[in-house]
């Protein structure tokens, strides 16, 4: 599936990760890491929870743990990312949320940026200490200063349900419609429509042409026991003529071209459990090593 888990693997005892990158590009997908996205030069259209905001320079977002966004940054632009375990704040994000996840208010976050990266790259003694506490502050500075709500159970029951539907059209991509993953939500087509696409930033039916030539590159690539045709009936294609376009569209090749060692862009497609949403035109220019 294209919207998809991300699961942060820090590199040593701490858990907290900054790097700048330069033209940010990623998909759809979510975290139980907190993320905090400034935008150091230029801009960017991020979109969380289906709400999509234009953030300008010197702007900052606080995405929280569980949230379903993704980021499409300017040309020439430059994005700080702060990511940390949910675990470190979790007597503040398990109960409140923020009523706009904008930041109103100034917090220097440069000097917070330098400031744990250095500790990263040092790694000198208690820089796990120091840097959890640098984190720790800043998040209750941000939750204090800006207005927050309680929690909404109604906003995760539909957070839940998208991610229920994405795994339900992962094992059902063959004959699932539009109307029927609309009604697996229980929500009317024209706000569904509305919601996946903000959400997954695409719309369904681009999804789900993704979706089912990725399983005929996997039929195409490890059996030859089905012809053209029967693999676009089993990955829901009602035409070959249907098929074989798509087919094009997306990898650049007609079925019966694929080279036999073909796969779809790692970064945009992959969909194990270390999926890396980042896609290949963004460029991470710092980071700790």
């Amino acid at each position: 599936m294209l919207s998809k888990h991300e699961k942060r693997c820090y590199v040593g005892n701490e858990q907290i990760w900054v790097g700048t990158y330069a033209n940010l590009h990623n998909l759809s997908h979510w975290h139980l890491d907190n993320e905090i996205i400034y935008i150091k030069k230029g801009g960017a259209h991020i979109s969380i929870n289906g709400e999509i905001r234009f953030v300008g320079q010197g702007q900052a977002v606080f995405c929280q743990s569980g949230s379903l966004h993704y980021i499409s940054g300017e040309k020439d632009s430059l994005i700080d990312i702060f990511l940390f375990d949910n675990i470190l704040v979790e007597n503040i994000t398990s109960l409140y949320v923020l009523a706009d996840p904008i930041l109103k208010c100034e917090y220097d976050l440069n000097s917070y940026f330098d400031f744990i990266q250095g500790e990263l790259l040092n790694r000198k003694q208690f820089y796990e200490s120091k840097t959890n506490a640098a984190i720790i502050y800043l998040t209750a500075d941000i939750f204090c200063r800006e207005q927050t709500e309680h929690s909404s159970k109604n906003q995760g029951k539909t957070l839940s349900g998208y991610k229920e539907l994405l795994n339900h059209i992962d094992k059902n991509y063959e004959f699932i419609t539009f109307k029927d993953a609309a009604d697996y939500m229980g929500l009317s087509e024209t706000y569904f429509s509305k919601l996946f696409k903000n959400l997954c930033g695409m719309t369904f039916s681009q999804y789900m042409n993704f979706v089912r030539i990725e399983k005929a590159i996997e039929l195409l690539s490890s059996t030859n026991i089905y012809s053209i045709t029967e693999i676009a009936s089993m990955c829901g294609y009602s035409t070959i003529r249907h098929f074989n376009r798509s087919f094009l569209e997306i990898t650049g090749y007609s079925p019966s071209s694929l080279p036999t060692d073909y796969q779809l862009d790692y970064k945009q497609f992959k969909t194990t459990d270390s999926f890396n949403p980042t896609l290949d035109e963004s460029k991470l220019i710092t980071q700790r090593v």
